[in-house]
């Protein structure tokens, strides 16, 4: 079996187990941005612990900074999904649907693409 092939199950794997639904509100200029639409997204949303690492299955994510969150999407899931810096995303699924903006992106990686995020 391939790399890209392990990769891509142990991906779906975990999205399938921690996965939330997420909305995703482009923006352009500080204002809703009517090129690109809203999107609700399953995936996975992270909160930083007290020093700051997000674990990531049994990875570890320590790039990202103490105050920020991360969210991981699935490339399968959404392929023609445009995200830009300054976008907002809404937790949906969770107590008060906290927004955040898009302070990174990471497209580095083959099957997911990994927003850092902070609190609106």
């Amino acid at each position: 079996m391939d790399w890209q092939s392990v990769e891509a199950a142990v991906d779906a794997a975990v999205s399938s187990a921690f996965a939330e639904l997420v909305r995703h509100a482009p923006m352009k200029s500080g204002t809703a941005d009517p090129s690109r639409p809203l999107t609700d997204l399953m995936a996975i949303l992270h909160s930083p612990s007290v020093d700051g690492s997000i674990s990531l299955g049994n990875g570890m994510i320590t790039t990202v900074s103490a105050s920020a969150h991360a969210l991981v999407i699935s490339r399968a899931a959404y392929p023609n999904i445009v995200l830009r810096s300054k976008d907002k995303v809404r937790a949906t699924a969770r107590p008060g649907s906290p927004w955040y903006e898009v302070s990174k992106i990471s497209d580095r990686h083959s099957g997911i693409i990994i927003l850092e995020l902070t609190e609106a």
